[in-house]
């Protein structure tokens, strides 16, 4: 950490030296070799569905290698089947199978037939039993001795029993209704003659890629009633006619030809589909053998993936190597009956008691729980051992049918606050983590879970990618209806809870249940993260009293600081804090800096003489092209903010808006545009007055040209008359790093560095906030917290004297708003790795400061401003705003019903949520005339006039962004000075 005196005492030698005794802000620049050296300059949002590569574009230019081979999309990914020496051996083996999975899939059909008995009154009149006499005129047949094609009719000569061979005759197939058994063993014994001429004649009309994945899905339906024998034996014989075809049948080759392709392709799909669901059948079997509790299904019903491989579904999570389990506790409770009335319970060691009489959550996400043990007096039957008892809710793994793979629903209405499983897995260390991690980031992969809540370094994480239960396989949401909360047991190891799984609200029988990938079991919801009391407040005057309360709640029972605590305080004292290159915007490692180089040789070639790299690189070195004498100079240092894609989070995206520069809107090349959510984002940039926006027409690799080119006319069609009209579009490919150089070229090009003020008293958004001080450290090694965010003027420096407001907020005796500003000194600067001397504009700095490191937990200062004593803004809690209404809510489903989208006008007593800068708080709208309003805030915000805001209304549950305006005035108060 940076010394208060200026002098930094463990330097970054590849970087240029900061020196505060040498600062001039007057002569700084956003381009100056000493800032741009270890500060990114120039923030730029990636705006775009999460589908469609934003992280990985970042990865490529901020240098972090992905790994891919080039020549896996140069295989020929068709089946060829080879020639087997012993075709007839084959034949067999293979009719072997049929009958086993005809067998498995008629008994199937079977089971999922829907019995039923109607009234009586619905029977029909019984009808008299014809007698089964045999006509007079009727034949029996003996055998079928040939066939042949006769004018496009099927023919079969067939030997009449009781008569001489002179009075065979040829009959056409639909008069061997009555004999299946002598047509199929004619069949059979055609197939076996003809077996070699069979095979090749298979592949002959195999063409236009039959038998592809993509062909045979369109076929699914076709074979849910099926009969496999019956299309075998329709498929053989059509090849039969057409082995027996001479030049008088040509004019029926062509329909031949076209049926038989159709009987071998749906022949060919039933087979497949057979073979999967034997064997997702087979592993629910076993599903259900490992985990005794409530019976889960496994279904697909849209493509052929069959039980996932290296996956072994576990009950508990199992330690890796280097990891130990402790699973005998040394103390436990005295109680009979827990219940919230007995104060030693276990269950009240986190202030709150978890659980309701029937067993539902009733705490807010963050707050630690914890059950009864091994060593507690009570039962098993205890209401305070919920995640013990195990998962008591029946459900589905079932194929999604938006290409999100597998995903999990319920088969019964679920309460909100009921458990519903564990997130399990093999329980490894940091650093093996930190192994993984990469290995699975390079495969878009998703399954670690750090063990982060109670130590700010990460011990452990659960790796669920191959070994887990059901949650393995439970999905992310943006909306999720489940959420995680860190529970303690027979394992009271700080560092080693269970992952619990609870639902957030009413889940109805056969939805789907979905959790939020980027939630901490340690933080709360963003949505509650936001604002802390205007959460609770907002919800209450929309009439909607939760049962699981919010963030406002957990902190009025949280523990204070004291020199002794119970191991039950030390985990509510020390919740850990995501790592300050993750944004406040919500994506996974949506922060990064990347610097961008130009060769300085001029003979250098386009786009070779541009190259990226991370934020820590050199600031120089030789080219890389062997023939080139130059050297690559840093020109640029940017920084990527990654803004989420869903339209209910829009408003949480402008937050970010307030730190941008600029914006790269990511289109996927493998799917049509304009996409809805593309429509959306092209809608935020508007918003948000980006007027410097390039356009990445990213995965250009799984596409022809032909069809990128299309999708480049419609992108350029779709961005007429807008603010992208005339954006570039770049084709590139993130994951092979194809055309890097070129978008480096334009960064440098075509986003100028903007105009940065320097010399006024500095401020800075507080975007993140936390306490990175080890839990037990002793109080002489306490560190003061630490801010995270953006400069928006100014320049930091180390040993600064800041101020943080509005500070502290409370009320006084007459129930009014005060607020207490917060003072403190800077004694260290970072941007990633790189540690600062002082801190420019541009860029996503932390701060570290000698603030009480509780005051800066949780993110408990975002929304504060940061600056100069004495040079901050006044302190709202009025506004008045000139604002503008979009014409309709984004992202809201209406099915042709247009008013249902329409936004309506603001009305007097209507409660918004108000996103200024970072803060998102509560507003209540108390006058509206035209385009002004006047709004009672629910949380005090340190702004100025002409600030921009974003407004939001509750519409279906949900937060959605309905305008945006600029505040013209307002009532401010004054902070107290003590």
């Amino acid at each position: 950490m940076a010394s208060s005196d200026g002098r930094n005492p463990n330097p970054q030698s590849n970087l240029r030296q900061q020196n505060l005794t040498e600062l001039d802000v007057t002569k700084l620049s956003a381009l100056s070799p000493e800032v741009i050296s270890r500060q990114a300059t120039i923030n730029i949002g990636t705006i775009g569905h999460v589908a469609h590569g934003k992280s990985t574009v970042v990865k490529a230019i901020s240098g972090v290698q992905t790994v891919r081979f080039k020549n896996e999309l140069e295989r020929n990914i068709t089946i060829k089947l080879e020639r087997l020496s012993d075709t007839i051996v084959k034949l067999y083996h293979e009719r072997a199978a049929e009958r086993e999975e005809a067998m498995f899939f008629e008994k199937l059909q079977r089971s999922q037939k829907r019995h039923f008995t109607p009234e009586i009154d619905d029977l029909p009149p019984a009808k008299k039993k014809k007698g089964n006499k045999q006509e007079k005129d009727e034949f029996i047949i003996e055998s079928i001795l040939d066939y042949k094609l006769e004018s496009g009719k099927e023919l079969f000569f067939v030997k009449w029993k009781g008569y001489s061979h002179d009075d065979n005759t040829w009959e056409p197939i639909d008069n061997l209704d009555n004999c299946p058994l002598i047509l199929s063993a004619f069949v059979a014994a055609q197939e076996v003659k003809h077996c070699t001429e069979l095979e090749k004649l298979k592949q002959e009309i195999s063409f236009d890629c039959l038998l592809s994945e993509e062909n045979l899905l369109k076929r699914l339906r076709d074979v849910e009633d099926i009969d496999i024998s019956a299309i075998k034996q329709t498929l053989i014989l059509k090849l039969l006619f057409m082995l027996s075809l001479d030049e008088s049948e040509e004019d029926c080759v062509s329909d031949l030809v076209q049926e038989t392709r159709d009987a071998y392709q749906l022949y060919v799909t039933a087979r497949k589909r057979c073979r999967q669901l034997k064997d997702l059948k087979n592993w629910e079997d076993h599903l259900n053998q490992v985990d005794t509790s409530k019976k889960l299904i496994v279904e697909n019903k849209y493509d052929f993936a069959g039980p996932p491989e290296n996956f072994e579904y576990i009950n508990q999570s199992i330690p890796g190597f280097g990891v130990v389990i402790p699973d005998e506790p040394p103390i436990g409770c005295e109680c009979t009956a827990c219940d919230c009335r007995s104060k030693s319970c276990c269950g009240m060691q986190a202030g709150l008691y978890a659980y309701t009489k029937k067993k539902q959550l009733r705490v807010a996400p963050g707050t630690p729980i914890y059950e009864c043990n091994k060593a507690c007096k009570c039962s098993a039957e205890c209401s305070n051992r919920v995640v013990q008892g195990g998962r008591n809710i029946k459900l589905c793994i079932f194929r999604t049918s938006n290409g999100c793979g597998w995903g999990v629903r319920t088969e019964q209405k679920i309460k909100q606050g009921q458990f519903i499983c564990q997130y399990v897995g093999e329980v490894i260390t940091f650093e093996e983590a930190e192994k993984r991690g990469r290995e699975y980031d390079a495969n878009g992969l998703t399954y670690l879970f750090d063990l982060d809540f109670n130590s700010v370094e990460n011990p452990y994480t659960i790796d669920a990618a191959q070994l887990g239960n059901v949650s393995h396989f439970i999905n992310h949401s943006c909306e999720p209806n489940l959420g995680v909360w860190a529970v303690w047991a027979d394992c009271l190891d700080p560092n080693l809870p269970m992952l619990a799984l609870f639902s957030t609200c009413d889940v109805e029988a056969g939805e789907e249940i979905r959790f939020d990938y980027l939630q901490k079991a340690s933080e709360p919801e963003d949505g509650e993260t936001a604002s802390r009391s205007s959460s609770s407040e907002v919800r209450s005057a929309s009439g909607q009293e939760p049962v699981i309360p919010g963030d406002s709640e957990t902190a009025a029972v949280e523990v204070t600081s004291s020199p002794s605590k119970t191991r039950f305080e030390a985990h509510q004292s020390n919740r850990t804090h995501r790592n300050l290159t993750e944004c406040k915007c919500g994506a996974v490692n949506c922060y990064a800096n990347a610097k961008i180089y130009k060769c300085d040789n001029p003979k250098c070639p386009r786009p070779a003489s541009f190259i990226s790299g991370s934020s820590g690189k050199d600031d120089n070195f030789p080219c890389l092209r062997p023939a080139c004498s130059g050297r690559f100079q840093l020109v640029r240092h940017v920084s990527f903010v990654d803004c989420p894609g869903h339209d209910i989070l829009m408003a949480t995206m402008l937050n970010g808006a307030a730190v941008m520069d600029a914006a790269l809107l990511l289109i996927a090349g493998n799917e049509s545009c304009p996409q809805p959510q593309t429509s959306e984002h092209l809608a935020a940039i508007e918003i948000m007055k980006l007027k410097h926006i390039l356009i990445l027409q990213n995965k250009i690799d799984l596409v022809k040209e032909g069809q990128a080119k299309e999708q480049h006319e419609q992108i350029v069609k779709f961005v007429q008359g807008t603010v992208a009209e005339g954006a570039p579009i770049i084709p590139i490919s993130a994951q092979l790093k194809y055309n890097i150089e070129v978008l480096c070229e334009y960064i440098t090009k075509k986003i100028p560095v903007p105009l940065r003020d320097f010399t006024s008293p500095p401020r800075m958004i507080v975007i993140r906030s936390f306490d990175v001080n080890k839990p037990g450290c002793e109080v002489d090694d306490l560190r003061g917290g630490v801010a995270g965010g953006s400069i928006l003027q100014g320049v930091l420096t180390v040993g600064m004297e800041i101020e943080v407001r509005p500070g502290l907020v409370s009320k006084d005796a007459d129930g009014k708003l005060t607020c207490r500003p917060i003072f403190s000194r800077i004694v260290s600067l970072f941007a990633e790795q790189n540690e600062l001397q002082y801190a420019v504009p541009g860029g996503l700095i932390g701060v570290g400061t000698k603030i009480e490191p509780t005051l800066c937990r949780a993110d408990r200062l975002v929304g504060q401003v940061l600056g100069a004593v004495g040079a901050l803004p006044g302190i709202f809690v009025k506004l008045e705003v000139s604002y503008y209404l979009l014409k309709r809510l984004l992202g809201v489903r209406t099915e042709g019903d247009k008013k249902a989208a329409k936004v309506q006008k603001l009305t007097r007593n209507e409660i918004l949520l108000v996103n200024i800068g970072s803060l998102s708080t509560g507003g209540r709208v108390i006058a509206t005339k035209a385009d002004l309003a006047k709004i009672t805030l629910t949380n005090p915000v340190c702004t100025e006039i002409g600030e921009k805001v974003a407004l939001s209304r509750r519409v279906e549950n949900h937060w959605r962004l309905i305008g945006w305006g600029q505040i013209q005035g307002g009532e401010t108060i004054e902070p107290t000075k003590n």
